[in-house]
């Protein structure tokens, strides 16, 4: 099982935060996401991700998803420069 941990900075334009991996892992993958920014309002969903539409991030709380390999996770946040802290397990 590997376990990788990044931060991947967003910001008010859409940014892919965790990406397909069919074809080099084609398993079923944990990504737990926090928000690394305080202060800052983060989302995560699809590619069409909004305030209105996506899952807020949380600066102290875990949100965790199962992902298919072709899966993809965005998010947007109302800071530039916000940092969302992600770790997959594969």
């Amino acid at each position: 099982m590997a376990v990788e941990s990044t931060g991947v900075t967003v910001g008010t334009s859409i940014t892919e935060i965790s990406g397909n991996t069919a074809g080099s892992f084609d398993y079923d993958r944990f990504v737990y996401l926090q928000s690394g920014t305080e202060g800052a309002a983060t989302y995560v969903g699809g590619a069409n991700v909004s305030a209105a539409n996506g899952t807020l991030l949380s600066e102290s709380n875990n949100t965790v998803f199962q992902l298919k390999p072709d899966n993809v996770l965005y998010a947007i946040s109302d800071t530039a420069g916000a940092v969302v802290k992600v770790l997959e397990v594969k």
